[in-house]
């Protein structure tokens, strides 16, 4: 399957033991790229939880956030987080696009080169898998936060009556 494909591995019943969330299944070529020393035993699964310490898990034990070689943007809430691993893209160049333009193409870039094979999200992403769900929430959030939102829904008190 490509790496923007539709099939997302998220657990059923296998929940991180520090913070109790499903995780997402990650291949061991993503832990051997990714986790500085020894990995246990078994199938892993990711953690996403922002300020959880667990980043990886299995049946045999943790893997700590800071055994990462990255940083873990999907564990962060900060605005120069990491988004895209493979084309380097944090979540402040999106919010930037969106306050100057009002939407970003940066989906449309990482998608299309996807589609070339130029993506490595196995071996550079966290999450062992593409992160176009990660930057398209992120554009959506950046677009809700940009929309000027009504003070208030109740009429003018200041208004005068219409005439019938």
């Amino acid at each position: 399957m490509d790496c923007c494909g539709s099939e997302r591995g998220v657990a059923r019943g296998r929940a991180c033991p520090a913070c109790g969330r499903a995780g997402r299944k990650v291949k061991p070529v993503t832990l051997a790229s990714l986790v500085v020393g020894l990995v246990p035993e078994g199938e892993h699964r990711f953690c996403a939880t922002p300020g959880c310490p667990v980043a990886w898990f299995s049946e045999a034990g943790r893997i700590p956030v800071s055994a990462s070689r990255v940083r873990i943007g999907q564990k962060e809430t900060a605005p120069d987080r990491p988004l895209c691993y493979c084309f380097g893209h944090a979540a402040s160049d999106v919010v930037a696009e969106v306050r100057a333009t009002g939407s970003s193409t940066i989906p449309a870039r990482i998608a299309e080169r996807c589609r070339r094979g130029e993506d490595r999200c196995e071996l550079t992403n966290p999450q062992g898998s593409c992160c176009l769900g990660d930057v398209r929430a992120v554009l959506k959030q950046a677009q809700a936060d940009a929309t000027p939102r009504s003070a208030s829904c109740s009429p003018d008190p200041h208004a005068s009556p219409e005439s019938p």
